[in-house]
């Protein structure tokens, strides 16, 4: 939950984020819309810790997130951008991340849970299909599924998906609608977004 929380960026300029609060259920699904510049991001970064409030605090239950250490807090989130980083290696490996003890069955899982393991399974080498550089030979949403389901496997708490979809057509932006009702309840869902179809089925807008 978000209690009173204020950000500004630069020192006596204007907040970015001025007296917020807010809580997000567990296993629940939170939408945020609103202009460019509008603070949305910067509510992202502050969940990551990459800044902290001026004001205000952030908490877990009852526990200031800044009383957990930062490297445990990270494991427990998974974020996607609608930056895109995939290397030039095969399918597998792109979800395991460097991740060698994580098994085939998890990186299975979690490309199924990405909407993406029929498309893989119907390539000639499956998951084992090198993608070129930046995935060249996938398209932007099945890039984009690729790296939920990178997100996914490690199993997180919290799954923040920031404009994701922003650069997606409609129908690659549906498979990643499917993608999120797959895995609502399941993990606490935090979706910024430009559109408002991404975010319909939301529990809190």
């Amino acid at each position: 939950s978000f209690r009173d929380v204020s950000l500004s960026y630069h020192e006596h300029g204007d907040p970015v984020l001025s007296h917020i609060s807010f809580s997000v259920p567990r296993n629940s699904f939170l939408g945020i819309m609103g202009p460019s510049g509008g603070g949305k991001t910067s509510i992202v970064d502050l969940i990551l810790r990459l800044f902290s409030p001026d004001q205000g605090s952030i908490f877990l239950d009852e526990t200031p997130i800044d009383e957990i250490k930062i490297n445990d807090w990270r494991q427990r989130i998974g974020y996607v951008s609608q930056d895109i980083f995939l290397m030039n290696a095969s399918i597998k490996d792109n979800i395991k991340f460097y991740d060698d003890a994580m098994g085939d069955e998890v990186v299975y899982e979690a490309a199924r849970k990405a909407h993406i393991y029929d498309h893989v399974m119907s390539l000639e080498h499956g998951f084992d299909t090198v993608i070129g550089e930046h995935g060249a030979m996938l398209s932007v949403g099945q890039r984009q599924r690729i790296v939920i389901a990178r997100a996914l496997a490690r199993n997180p708490a919290i799954l923040i998906l920031d404009e994701a979809t922003s650069a997606l057509d409609s129908e690659s932006e549906l498979a990643i609608k499917k993608t999120i009702e797959t895995i609502r309840k399941t993990v606490t869902l935090i979706v910024i977004a430009h559109r408002v179809s991404t975010i319909t089925n939301a529990d809190n807008l």
